[in-house]
């Protein structure tokens, strides 16, 4: 089988459970998983204002180089199948269908509010230093394109190590992220922040042919994660895995699925999420 031989792409809002969802499955025998290759699907675009990108922009050039280097790492890790995972990629649906055409999308959904609560941590702490150094060790950044990132590392990671309480902006960047934090606040641009990211990424996926996507809740991930990973398994194209099947068991802990209830007031963020939200099924 080769390296990109229906490459696997989990797709989803940030804060909705792909990192979960991912790491049960990457102890599949046969996945090689790379978490957020995000500068890879940024290569030439260095200093865009946001992370839209379109099929147009995967030119001959952009996608021999993302592939090449897809194909570098399965390799290395001497897995058959390619996965990743990156939430940023719900802005770019379109591209990262003409880079890999023949990639199954695995699109994770959960409740608005709930990612909100979730989001609104990630925006406010101090950053992962564990992130940086495991984009630095996978060589993600390509060189061409590094001296451009050094003034938002500097912004967005330093600048945040030592004033955290500034909340610079976190995570997928959608058209006016930016603007959206300063006229709404930062709880504000968490729920945007869901709302743009679904709302595209089921743009995206409208041109991508049904027998490649799949979309599960992530409350349902948690409510059943045996039997969810074995339809995710069958929707990859994988066989069934004890891996997969004892770690899902083990990994899911139940506490993750606390409700925005004890901290966050509905009032306050619906106007942001809706109709969305309720367009989910979610009430």
């Amino acid at each position: 089988m080769a390296a990109l031989d229906k490459p696997l792409v989990v797709l989803g809002a940030a804060r909705s459970g792909t990192s979960m969802t991912s790491r049960v499955l990457m102890r599949h025998p046969d996945v090689a998983f790379w978490m957020e290759p995000k500068y890879m699907w940024k290569v030439g675009r260095p200093l865009a204002p946001d992370d839209v990108r379109t099929a147009d922009e995967a030119t001959p050039s952009v996608r021999k180089y993302i592939r090449k280097q897809f194909e570098a790492f399965a390799e290395k890790e001497g897995k058959p199948r390619f996965m990743e995972k990156t939430p940023s990629n719900c802005f770019r649906v379109p591209f990262v269908h003409a880079v890999l055409p023949e990639a199954k999308f695995l699109h994770v959904v959960r409740d608005g509010r709930d990612v909100t609560r979730s989001a609104l941590r990630m925006w406010t702490k101090t950053p992962d230093k564990r992130a940086l150094k495991r984009r630095l060790s996978n060589l993600e950044i390509p060189l061409r394109d590094a001296p451009f990132y050094a003034a938002s590392v500097l912004r967005d990671v330093v600048g945040r190590q030592l004033f955290p309480a500034k909340a610079f902006v976190w995570g997928p960047q959608f058209p006016g992220i930016r603007e959206v934090r300063e006229e709404h606040g930062v709880l504000g641009a968490c729920a945007t922040q869901w709302r743009e990211s679904v709302s595209a990424a089921l743009a995206g996926l409208e041109g991508v042919p049904e027998d490649q996507q799949m979309t599960v809740r992530f409350e349902d991930v948690m409510a059943d994660p045996e039997g969810v990973m074995s339809m995710i398994l069958e929707f990859f194209e994988l066989p069934p895995s004890t891996e997969v099947r004892d770690y899902a068991r083990t990994f899911v802990d139940k506490d993750n699925g606390t409700s925005y209830e004890d901290e966050l007031d509905p009032a306050e963020i619906d106007p942001f999420l809706e109709p969305l939200r309720s367009q989910l099924g979610y009430s």
